[in-house]
Order: structure tokens, then C-alpha cells, then sequence
């Protein structure tokens, strides 16, 4: 943070000599992991406005100029921007969601000098600083189109698109202790509910909790720690909220039902012992269909690969379950 502030301070006295007067600063701090710090200014030595923006992972304080981007302004525009900004009255103030890692907001209003105002928010804009949309909205418009995405996300509240968002970021979430049903909707809690029996496999892999769901096909969910409390969840329905499958894994994590995947190992019928060592890879699997083995990567993606080739079976079990119900599906196809 340190660092960060530093580098600010650099750039803002950079741009004073430069005749610059800041009406606007917007800081997007680990915002999907980027460091943003724009500003609406006025030039005296120009006289007129301009949007900058520097990525703060790539400047160089030394060499400022380099890394220095800017626009000018439509006087139409700077001037309406002006009038939104002496609109807002708010008092400065922070809305922060302790669950969200990352992905801050630091809007400054300086176009009272003597009284700048400060807002701070994780993620999305609060329903009660609507009055900062118009401003966001007209300020972003003078960025690359790439930066539209970041302000898609702060409406989302206002879009009512929030869940779409929360699924694709680390949530905090203590996994023993809080509370799953305040993740997720009241429909979606009824349709987990009924699947928690139709979660086939649990295991916990470093890091990651990996599990299969059987819904009306076979579906994985990732549970993985990032840091502390913090958590990424995945469903491989790629729905665009967390769904019921991922409320099932869940319970299952909590009441510990745990039940491993099988493992197995690609076969080579070569002799040559330098491939066979390249080969000797293990899977985790969790079925068989048809003539295919269904598998898994780490990461959630589910696969099928042939079973038998040429009369031959492509794998070999390394873990079974204490049934041995995998070794029994491959001696009926054998």
C-alpha cells in the first residue's frame, strides 16, 4: 500500500508541473487483479480537460512521460462531467464487503478543493451512491473499451447481475463455521438440498475440495482456498451464479461425507521404458460409460477417454473403493 501511495504522489506531482488541476481521481485497487488510477484534470496551460490513466504494475516513476495516457475531453463533455460532480452530495464514506478479496474502488471528488469527498467500495457500486454512475459511466467512455468490462461489474447491483460475478471471484467463507444458506437463493437451496445424496465423489486434493455431482448428467464442483478465509467456487454447469450443486458439495464438506475418487493409470503396451515412465501418469476417475472411462482434472474439467482399444484396455486401477466396483466394470469389459 506503501508502494502504491508513493507512485501516486510521484504522478500527482508529475502532473502538477504540468499544469494540471484534478477534479476526479478514480483508484481500482486489485480490481480483477489490475491496478488502475485514472483522473478527470483540467490543463491550464492548454485550457481544457483530460481524462488519464496510468496501470500502476507497469510505471516506471523515473520515466512518468512513458507510461503517462491521456484523451481530451469534448468541452460538451468536461463541462457535463463538472456539473455531476458539484451534483453529489454525499459524505465521504466507505462501503466494504469483508468477503470480497480484492477488487477496490477509491472515488475521489476534488472539484471543491477545499472540500474533497471520498468514496471506497469493494466491487460494486452501492443503490445508495447512484449519483457516482453518470460520473463512472462518462469517465470510463474515454478509456480503452477493455476498461468497459470493470465498470459492467460496479453496476452489477444495479443490473441485478450480482451472482454472476460473485461465482467467478474468491468469496470469504469460513467452510466449518458460517452459514452455507447465506450464499445462495431460496430456490436454489430447495434444489440443493435434494442433491445431497447425489453427490458421488468428495475428496480433497492440496488445497482444493474436487467433487461429482449426479444432477441430470454428471457434474464437478471446485472448492479451492486462496488465502485465509477466501475461497474460489466452481461448477463445471458454468452456470452464472453458485448453484446447487456447489450448495450440495458444501453440506457434504461440512457433515464430512467423504468419498474418494478412484484412480488409474494409463496403460502402455510399448516396451520401451522411457514412454512408459512418461505414462505413468494417475487419473482420478469416477465411472465408466459405455466403452469410455469418465475422468477428471484438478482443475474441474470432466473428460472421457476410450477404455479399450484394439481389445485391449487402456487403463489399469490403482485405488478402488473398499467394493472394488471399478475392477469389477472393468472385468465385465475385459
Amino acid at each position: 500500500m506503501t508502494d502504491r501511495k508513493n507512485i501516486l504522489k510521484k504522478i500527482s506531482s508529475y502532473l502538477t508541473k504540468k499544469s494540471h488541476i484534478n477534479y476526479l481521481t478514480i483508484e481500482l485497487i486489485s480490481y480483477s487483479n489490475k491496478n488502475i488510477y485514472i483522473r478527470f484534470d483540467y490543463v491550464e496551460k492548454i485550457k481544457a480537460y483530460k481524462i488519464v490513466w496510468y496501470d500502476l504494475q507497469f510505471v516506471d516513476p523515473k520515466h512518468l512521460d512513458l507510461y503517462t495516457n491521456s484523451q481530451l475531453v469534448a468541452s460538451f463533455f468536461a463541462n457535463r462531467l463538472v456539473e455531476l460532480l458539484l451534483k453529489i452530495d454525499l459524505d465521504s464514506s466507505k462501503a466494504i464487503d469483508e468477503r470480497i478479496l480484492g477488487d477496490r474502488v477509491i472515488f475521489t471528488n476534488r472539484i471543491k478543493p477545499k472540500e474533497p469527498k471520498e468514496y471506497i467500495y469493494d466491487r460494486f457500486l452501492p443503490l445508495k451512491w447512484s449519483a457516482l454512475i453518470d460520473p463512472l459511466a462518462l469517465t470510463f467512455s474515454y478509456l480503452p473499451r477493455a476498461m468497459n468490462t470493470y465498470l459492467s461489474e460496479m453496476f452489477a447491483i444495479f443490473d441485478n447481475n450480482v451472482e454472476m460475478y460473485n461465482s467467478a471471484k474468491p468469496i470469504k467463507f469460513n467452510l466449518d463455521k458460517d452459514n452455507i444458506d447465506e450464499l445462495f437463493h431460496k430456490k436454489i437451496i430447495a434444489r440443493g438440498i435434494k442433491l445431497e445424496d447425489n453427490v458421488r465423489f468428495l475428496e480433497k486434493l492440496g488445497n482444493r475440495y474436487l467433487a461429482i455431482v449426479e444432477d441430470s448428467g454428471f457434474y464437478c464442483v471446485v472448492i479451492e482456498k486462496v488465502v485465509d478465509d477466501f475461497h474460489n467456487m466452481w461448477c463445471s454447469s458454468n452456470k452464472p451464479h453458485l448453484d446447487e450443486h456447489i450448495y450440495a458439495t458444501l453440506q457434504c464438506i461440512r457433515s464430512k461425507k467423504m468419498k474418494s475418487f478412484y484412480k488409474v493409470k494409463r496403460k502402455s503396451y510399448d516396451k520401451n521404458l522411457l514412454e512408459d515412465v512418461r505414462r505413468a501418469k494417475f487419473y482420478l476417475a469416477f465411472g465408466v460409460e459405455g466403452n469410455s472411462i469418465l475422468l477428471v482434472s484438478e482443475n474441474g474439467a470432466i473428460k472421457k477417454s476410450l477404455l479399450k482399444e484394439n481389445d485391449r484396455l487402456m487403463y489399469e486401477v490403482i485405488e478402488d473403493d473398499d467394493n472394488l466396483s471399478l475392477s469389477k466394470l472393468f472385468d465385465e469389459i475385459k
